[in-house]
């Protein structure tokens, strides 16, 4: 005879598939004709009263297909909007438990009766819901709490009726396996699986409610409740009752002002879950939120949360970038990146739908298309086309959209795009800012760069690795590279390589009496000699602008002791510095260009970015100026450069050189420069107006912006 051996809490094989069978056979009774009724509704044929039989069919199967509408709620991606829209009721009604089955349930959980471990509770709950219902009670020390307690018999309800799905999955996999490869249906049932018995561990809610509270620990603006360890377990959970308004109310009471306000709180808030931390309330709906008078506001249930890699973040925000760029295919290149190709899937077709989305939302009306909607619809035009997004992601989708119709009560006509440019810009440059960001991809980037000269793509980059073993391996090619680095600098390496090009190319163009060669050696020589004389500086920028004063003054020398007079000295030496100037000029004009295309903002982002970086504080020093006629004004109220430059007695050299470069730079920024004397000219400071470039009715620039300066003065 052999003997059946069972695993605790599970079936026999044969029993379990027999269970399941049963279970099958019981829920397709119900389900087919739904379903049938479904597939009319997608094609076109709408039945009106369709989604509420199929939501009450779910009601009627149990708590886990109630949890099924639930998650499926969230999938616009799976379900016609009519169906979404029916079944986001299951998020907040259920059939109550008796009192009676509540309170054996608490002192099953937590070992004491209710009157021990209250010193009131409410029979009836307040809430009920698939999973749980929610009773008002009385600590003994008088808090007032809220009591969540898990319905009855659920594990064992949850775990047959997943076993049966998945055994019905299976079956529809070995009658229609070519079919079934174009769905992502194992993934979305192991995901909910996964996320079904996360949710019937009340503990770990308690333990995500704490970890919202520590990422906004700094933040005084918006509360959450408390949770009482001592009163909770896996089936119950005890959190701080919270009093306050609803949104609609809310609305009702504030002011203008204080509606702006709040707004703004909002959106701050919400952008701190979806994008800097990655831990996001995944149903912000008006009843999960109250606002208190004080202009806070708590956030409550959270059952339903989501988490993004950093890499997901990264991808939101560029995206994000991209599409208020109106750079349509870079916003289609990060969205597609995150995607999972079913066989078959046709991208063309995927780019196509995408484009005209994004078109329909630049020249829409916000009533019409949204950004977050926009968002969520692009998402669904991929998976119409075989791209599949992981399941975080369109929880992340769907979370923005429900979480902008806060905004939109509060604010009718405002954009998510426009409240939240702050924050992403912000965020955005604390990331790529980031020294450990940088130091991390510095050694993912650079071995491949420099022997191959290829950039690694992003599959091929992981976000953990032995970070010790690369700081051991890096320590070492810091020591090796510094002595070839200082051997090159001894030798005049880097220099050279930098501006010996710039500087044969100037020279060739014009009649010598030696060979450049020649010339550039003793040129060479001189700076060297001169270089002990540059004072040392806080800053790199001026480290650099202030040896190629020196190297300059090398140069002038050199060309004056061969016969070349001053004037043709300096327009050689001008020539030579734009060459290498412009070469610096460009990075902060892409970087101004990437955000904006009006001229006087690109305009002050450049001249911004060049006064941070090489001419930033404290070796330079600006101060703005008011302006009345549209210049960005500032001046430069010392520069190191000068110094220099009077210091040897060569002020004149500083004017016809330096000193010009910034015409030219105005009109490569999309400008005009106009000023009236330089701190090399003798004057206390040197001036800056920059004025946006203008342009005549034939198009052409206007004459300031297009003619080279005048090097005989200023």
């Amino acid at each position: 005879m052999v003997e059946t051996t069972t695993t605790p809490g599970r079936m026999p094989a044969r029993s379990g598939a027999v269970r399941n069978l049963l279970r099958l056979v019981s829920v397709l009774r119900v389900l087919l004709p739904e379903y049938r009724t479904l597939r009319r509704h997608t094609k076109g044929t709408a039945d009106n009263a369709a989604p509420a039989r199929f939501t009450a069919s779910l009601v009627a199967l149990g708590p886990t297909y109630v949890k099924l509408g639930q998650v499926l709620s969230t999938r616009p991606d799976l379900m016609p909007q009519a169906y979404v829209d029916a079944l986001a009721s299951l998020q907040e009604h259920g059939p109550e438990v008796s009192a009676q089955v509540i309170d054996v349930a608490i002192r099953s959980e937590l070992g004491k009766p209710v009157e021990k471990l209250f010193a009131t509770f409410e029979r009836k709950p307040v809430a009920a819901a698939s999973l749980a219902q929610v009773h008002k009670a009385t600590l003994h020390d008088g808090a007032v709490v809220a009591v969540k307690v898990q319905r009855p018999d659920l594990d064992r309800l949850v775990a047959r009726d997943l076993d049966a799905m998945e055994a019905g999955l299976g079956w529809l996999y070995r009658l229609f396996p070519r079919r079934m490869q174009r769905t992502n249906l194992r993934a979305f049932l192991a995901e909910f699986r996964r996320y079904t018995h996360q949710e019937l561990d009340f503990s770990q809610e308690g333990r995500v409610v704490d970890r919202f509270r520590a990422n906004f620990a700094d933040r005084d603006d918006v509360k959450f409740p408390t949770v009482y360890r001592s009163h909770s377990g896996q089936r119950v959970l005890t959190m701080g009752w919270v009093e306050g308004l609803r949104l609609h109310d809310a609305v009702r009471s504030l002011d203008a002002e204080a509606k702006h306000r709040l707004v703004t709180r909002l959106v701050d808030v919400m952008l701190q879950m979806f994008v800097s931390d990655g831990l996001f309330h995944a149903d912000l709906h008006p009843g999960n939120i109250l606002f208190h008078r004080d202009g806070t506001f708590t956030l409550l249930d959270f059952g339903m949360v989501g988490e993004l890699t950093p890499l997901q973040r990264d991808r939101f925000i560029l995206y994000w970038f991209a599409v208020v760029q109106r750079q349509t295919r870079r916003a289609f290149h990060h969205f597609k990146s995150q995607t999972h190709m079913l066989p078959g899937a046709n991208e063309g077709a995927f780019l196509a739908r995408f484009t005209g989305l994004a078109e329909k939302f630049y020249t829409s009306r916000l009533s019409e298309m949204s950004f977050t909607k926009v968002y969520l619809d692009m998402m669904m035009a991929g998976y119409e086309h075989g791209f599949v997004f992981p399941s975080e992601l369109m929880l992340h989708a769907k979370a923005l959209t429900t979480a902008e119709t806060l905004i939109f009560v509060l604010a009718p006509e405002a954009r998510f795009e426009q409240l939240s440019q702050p924050f992403i810009a912000r965020e955005y440059a604390a990331r790529a800012g980031s020294m450990d960001l940088l130091k991390r991809r510095f050694t993912q980037i650079v071995p491949e760069f420099l022997l191959l000269g290829e950039l690694l793509p992003t599959q091929a980059l992981d976000e953990t690795w032995d970070w010790e073993a690369t700081v051991d391996v890096f320590d070492e090619l810091r020591e090796h590279l510094g002595g070839t680095a200082r051997r090159a600098l001894e030798s005049g390496g880097f220099w050279q390589a930098l501006v010996e090009r710039h500087a044969q190319m100037a020279l060739k163009a014009t009649p010598l009496a030696v060979p450049v060669s020649d010339l550039m050696k003793q040129a060479w020589d001189r700076y060297y000699e001169l270089e002990p004389t540059v004072a040392i500086q806080p800053t790199l920028g001026a480290v650099f602008s202030t040896h190629a004063a020196a190297l300059m003054l090398a140069m002038h020398r050199t060309l004056l002791r061969h016969g070349v007079a001053a004037a043709e000295s300096h327009r050689l030496i001008y020539d030579i510095g734009w060459s290498v100037y412009r070469q610096m000029a460009e990075p902060p004009l892409l970087v101004a260009s990437a955000f904006t295309r009006d001229p006087r903002k690109r305009l002050k982002l450049a001249t911004d970015l060049f006064r941070s970086f090489p001419f930033g504080p404290p070796s330079y020093e600006w101060r703005d100026v008011a302006s009345l006629d549209g210049a960005i004004a500032f001046d430069c109220v010392k520069c190191p450069v000068a110094e220099f430059f009077a210091s040897h007695d060569a002020s004149e050299l500083c004017m016809q050189t330096f000193c010009r470069l910034d015409y030219p730079l105005a009109q490569m920024w999309g400008g005009e420069l106009r000023r009236c004397g330089t701190i090399a000219s003798g004057a206390k400071h040197c001036d800056f107006r920059w004025y946006p470039l203008r342009r005549r009715a034939d198009g052409g620039a206007s004459p300031a912006a297009s003619q080279r300066p005048d090097l005989n003065g200023e």
